[in-house]
Order: C-alpha cells, then structure tokens, then sequence
C-alpha cells in the first residue's frame, strides 16, 4: 500500500469449511469446501477476505497461497476503490486467479472501509431502494433428507432446489412445492439435457410464477438450447457457470434472463459491481450468489443486495465452522450486523491457532 506510515502485513490461513450434512448437485456430493482466509494489517486495523475453492474451480489452496507468495502487495493503491481496482488489474494481469483476486480485493476494501469508519453498502453507493430477497439451497436429496431440511427453513421467502437430471428431480420438485408457500428457483448446474426435460421441471415446481428462475439447465457453452428454453418459458433462464466475468456478460448474455454472480468467478466485489450494473443496463435480472464462502464471503457480496433480485447467500447456514460471525437473516434478507467494513468479525484465534483441519 503506498503510504508512509509503514508495511501492510499479510497473513494467510487454510481453513477446510466442512458442512452441515453432506451438499450434493449436478456436480457431485461433497462434505466441506477448501478456503484461504486472508488478514491485511495496517495502522492499527485489520481487513479480512477470503478465497474459497471448491473442487470443480481450477484453483486451489495451494495456488491461491503461491499467488499471494508471487506478488507485492506493498505496491498496491488502496487509498480508493479506483485506484485499488487498477492495482489489483495490474498485480493479476495475465493470471487466472480470480478467486485469488476476489480474496486480496475483499481484504484491503474490508481494510479500507474500517479506516474511514464506513460500512460496504455506502462505499458501494448501490443504486436500488431493497435488498434483494434472501434463498436457501436444498442441496439433492431424498425425500426424508428434504423434509428434516425445510423443517429448518422458516424465514426464506425463496428456495432453490437443485436438480440432477433424472426423475426424481420431478417427484422431488411436486413434494418441495406442495410443502411450502416460498418462490422457487431451480438449479440445475448443467445437469439437464434437452429442453422439454427443463420445461417439465418448470412444471413439475408449479409453473410460471411459482418458479422465479431456472439456473443453469444445460452445459455452459450450448447457448443456444438456453436460448431456446427462454424462448419456450415466462421463466427466466438465469447463467451461472455460463457467465463468469465481464466478458462473459457482454459476449454470452442474450441468452439469459439473468446472471448469477460469484465472487470466486468473477474476481472480486469490484468486478461483482461492474457486472451487476451492466446486467441491470441489458434487462438482466441479477442474482448474488457464493460457492459456499463463510459470512465474510456471503456478508461481502451481500453489500450489492440493493441491485439484486435474489441473493443466494446462504453458506454460513450450511457450515458446521462458520470462522465470522455477524451475518444474519432478518425479514427476508441476508444483512450484516456488524458497523465498517463488511460488518462480520472473525472468531477468537482465527489467525494465531491451527484450525479448521
């Protein structure tokens, strides 16, 4: 950070976020998620990010650390959001880390807002009047998993249901929607093959209206079987592996309804705000979503919650090891409880004991 008041300390930790119960989609099941938790030191304050890798992403905690080793975070201009975008660009030109990025991004804003006594959501100077509404994940399950789950869910005013591609996602979908009064939004990370399959789980879920959004029904690059889904359906049809940065958004959303937008994809909240303006501009709903982050994750993303329709940030709900607290759900939304910053704090001994193994 160029300044004269001395060196930004960075210190770095592995921490494994392992799950309520085992979280299974179209990718396949898995019990936790692998993370790097980050702490820039400067001042006096303390910012706090973090770069979560989940098995299906190229990164992994050992590149995210090697990255961190690789660059000089001396250099980096922090003094503005500006001008810490351009640092960070630079720093990660040429790398295809942005996970990494999104992880050192959250850290010195976190940084940033703390030392001018700011929280996010007027740093960010979001455009919107309300914060979009608050879904929950019901990972694949079983009929009997699905019911001690909805059993748990009592202030979300919309669920995501994830679909894998075969007919049980049909039976599940009936049994889910004759089980609750919230909005759904259907997941199928892919996992769909043709449109009829799509348009008979839009059904199966109540139809148009009941159904707010199918995500990702088919593999990322066949635009034009989302397309022609849209096309077929009052549904809007929502991108997520489709699109993962600005590019992305510009060169593949006329096949969307809507994105939903990851901070691990995209390369921080800078690149998140970006997007969710442009997408706003082009008729695009917008989603905020995570790959399972901790409530620093979630409570980050959270901050662009006035541009979005549905904010799919649940994780801190799904893990047993939340290391912050201070998010929460109140009256349908995910909100921080916490003043500057992000507005969430780390557990006692986050960073001075050996954790999470």
């Amino acid at each position: 950070m160029r300044t004269d008041l001395g060196a930004v300390k960075l210190d770095l930790r592995p921490y494994r976020l392992r799950f309520k119960r085992p979280f299974g989609t179209a990718h396949g099941l898995r019990d936790g998620t692998d993370t790097v938790l980050l702490r820039v030191s400067y001042d006096g304050f303390s910012g706090f990010g973090e770069a979560t890798t989940p098995p299906y992403v190229k990164e992994s905690q050992r590149s995210i650390i090697g990255t961190y080793k690789s660059i000089d975070i001396q250099d980096i201009d922090a003094n503005d959001l500006k001008s810490l975008t351009r640092s960070l660009d630079r720093l990660f030109a040429g790398r295809s880390a942005p996970a990494a990025r999104a992880g050192l991004q959250m850290a010195l804003m976190d940084l940033m807002m703390k030392r001018m006594n700011v929280p996010a959501s007027t740093m960010l100077s979001a455009e919107g009047t309300t914060q979009g509404k608050a879904a929950y994940t019901l990972g694949i399950s079983t009929l009997s998993e699905l019911e001690s789950k909805l059993s748990e869910v009592t202030q979300v005013p919309v669920l995501k249901v994830k679909l894998q591609g075969t007919e049980m996602d049909l039976q599940v979908l009936r049994w889910v929607a004759a089980r609750t009064d919230a909005a759904l939004l259907l997941d199928a990370n892919q996992g769909l093959s043709t449109v009829a399959q799509a348009l008979q789980a839009i059904q199966a879920a109540g139809g148009p209206g009941r159904v707010v959004g199918m995500e990702q029904p088919f593999h990322q690059d066949d635009l034009e079987a989302h397309a022609a889904l849209a096309r077929g359906t009052a549904v809007p049809v929502i991108a997520d592996e489709s699109v993962q940065g600005p590019e992305d958004l510009e060169k593949r959303g006329w096949a969307f309804g809507g994105v939903n937008l990851k901070l691990m994809k995209c390369g921080g909240l800078d690149k998140a705000a970006e997007m969710a303006a442009r997408a706003r501009a082009m008729g695009k709903l917008v989603m905020l979503g995570s790959m399972s982050e901790s409530s620093l994750g979630c409570a980050a993303m959270a901050a662009l919650g006035r541009q979005a329709a549905w904010c799919d940030l649940d994780g801190p709900w799904l893990i047993a090891n939340d290391p912050f607290t201070g998010f929460t759900l109140r009256d349908g939304c995910y909100e921080s409880t916490g003043g500057s910053g992000f507005g969430v704090e780390p557990v006692q001994g986050l960073f001075e004991n050996p954790f999470g193994t």
